[in-house]
């Protein structure tokens, strides 16, 4: 499948791990999204991830290198459509080329019989309470949750 970038994507279809998209900050600066996992299960739903960067101008492919996610997040589609520039993925970098990998959850926050171990979307198994103390909670966020991190973890830098 060729992909001409930009484009703005009506759902996940088109989507692979490693697209990145412009998020526009109130400070004038641009922070990157980036695909992590499609939700096999949805059209609309991925796995996204806040990088570690930030910059006066868009990132090219290239700005990323060496960047970490600072958080990855379960959104919709819409995403994309309301947190970046013009509404469009911007390009595409390989997570391998830096490390990059879906994170582990849990799939929910009380340790007990039914916390369950997650990477991204697939479920592992039953998590350990060491784990469910150690993981996060997997969970959808809203359509700006991706910008208001960026915000908040990187507007000042």
């Amino acid at each position: 499948m060729s992909i001409n970038y930009p484009f703005k994507p009506k759902s996940n279809r088109y989507l692979v791990p490693g697209q990145f998209w412009t998020i526009p900050l109130d400070n004038s600066k641009f922070a990157c999204g980036r695909v992590i996992e499609t939700d096999p299960n949805s059209r609309r739903g991925f796995l996204a991830g806040l990088m570690d960067w930030i910059g006066d101008s868009p990132p090219m492919a290239e700005n990323l290198k060496g960047c970490k996610t600072l958080i990855q997040i379960d959104v919709h589609i819409k995403t994309i459509h309301e947190t970046a520039l013009d509404g469009f993925i911007s390009g595409y970098r390989s997570l391998e080329l830096d490390g990059i990998e879906t994170e582990y959850f849990t799939s929910q926050m009380v340790h007990d019989e039914n916390c369950m171990l997650m990477k991204g979307y697939s479920v592992l198994r039953q998590a350990t309470k060491e784990e469910a103390d150690t993981y996060d909670q997997f969970g959808y966020a809203g359509y700006m949750m991706i910008k208001c991190y960026a915000e908040d973890l990187l507007a000042n830098k």
